[in-house]
């Protein structure tokens, strides 16, 4: 039996490395890149960036843009070297202009965030679309954005639509909810409300945070006859959403949980969703914490309190008719504090003005019970 044991041992290493040796063979990536990636991954051997650093290097010298590639983006982040971003980009953009789809795609990223480059929508479609037409599934997406978008290419709802397909056919998430909207709003392809609701809700459950809002949305709101308003869907959906961080969605729920027009009022859940909000610098959602704050809902009551956030909001980029009429109100609340008052309301003021202070009002919620949003029916 134990003869058995070594024999069957012994084949199995032998198909090991018979199978490694056929890989070797079959793949289109040299020997010395495969090292490199091997050292990088800690694959086999430990991992090591500055070694492989030192095959990439190698590799790239004897012409391979992968290996071009991949040490730019070592020498970019500092990935076991110094970090040196002109250098890092310089062999990006070399083995981009030799082709390279994923040093394409890169590039067409720093053009749009200006990145050690002049930021330029025009370029970086360029380069999208020197990679979307290799079959690169993230700039097939990225193109398509730009030309529904309008951003550096004419608008174009139709070739917005073709690339997001493409894109969406190698089951890229962001292209599904795109290709959602184009469907949902009759951009580009006919308008097709239950086809724009099976791509979101694809998305969504693949973890699309943008998807999950657009179907609270159009669930909260109901698209023609196709998709009836449902309530229920739309709170799932939206929390959802909130829960992946998406600040819009917070917003909505917390404006649901305490207008009490289509949900039971809950304060302190309404509260929870916009300081999540306003934390990722949404200003309305500070105005609203602020008026709760005043008025004692789902808060302790406080003015002072209430005065400083609110000097906070209004420091931020708010909509007119409601940026406006705060002002006046803020005027009209703080002439009726006291000197000492004003200056307790200076100091809540400079403390909610960081991310730390702000996340001190979750102490002033109150402890009442915090209903659990309805579950989605069907």
């Amino acid at each position: 039996m134990r003869r058995f044991s070594v024999v069957l041992i012994l084949s199995v290493v032998a198909y090991i490395v018979v199978t490694f040796f056929i890989t070797l063979w079959r793949s289109p990536f040299n020997l010395t890149t495969l090292i490199a990636s091997a050292y990088e991954d800690g694959l086999v051997v430990g991992r090591n960036p500055g070694k492989a650093a030192e095959w990439y290097l190698s590799a790239a010298e004897k012409g391979d843009r992968l290996a071009q590639f991949k040490l730019g983006l070592i020498e970019y982040y500092g990935r076991g070297v110094e970090v040196d971003r002109p250098k890092g980009l310089q062999l990006i953009s070399e083995s981009a202009e030799h082709g390279n789809p994923d040093a394409q795609y890169f590039m067409g990223v720093s053009s749009i965030a200006g990145l050690e480059i002049p930021r330029d929508f025009t370029q970086a479609a360029t380069w999208f679309r020197k990679a979307a037409e290799q079959g690169h599934a993230k700039s097939q997406r990225q193109l398509a954005s730009l030309y529904y978008k309008g951003s550096g290419v004419e608008a174009d709802p139709r070739q917005a639509f073709n690339w997001a397909s493409k894109a969406a056919a190698q089951g890229d998430n962001e292209a599904l909810t795109l290709l959602g909207n184009l469907y949902l709003f009759g951009h580009g392809v006919s308008a097709d409300p239950q086809q724009a609701v099976k791509l979101l809700t694809q998305a969504a459950t693949a973890g699309d945070s943008q998807a999950s809002g657009m179907l609270g949305a159009a669930y909260f709101n109901g698209v023609g006859t196709g998709i009836p308003k449902d309530l229920p869907a739309a709170l799932h959906w939206y929390t959802r959403a909130a829960e992946q961080g998406d600040a819009k969605a917070q917003f909505v729920l917390g404006n649901l949980y305490s207008s009490g027009t289509d949900v039971p009022v809950n304060y302190p859940l309404a509260n929870r969703w916009l300081l999540q909000a306003a934390l990722q610098g949404h200003a309305v959602s500070l105005v609203t914490l602020a008026v709760h704050l005043d008025n004692g809902q789902g808060f302790e009551k406080n003015k002072r309190k209430a005065c400083g956030l609110l000097r906070v909001a209004l420091k931020q980029t708010l909509p007119d008719n409601i940026a406006g009429p705060m002002r006046v109100e803020l005027e009209k609340e703080e002439k009726t504090l006291s000197p000492e008052q004003l200056t307790e309301v200076l100091a809540m003021e400079k403390l909610y003005s960081s991310p730390a202070g702000l996340r001190e009002l979750q102490g002033d919620l109150t402890s009442e019970q915090i209903a659990k949003p309805a579950e989605p029916t069907g």
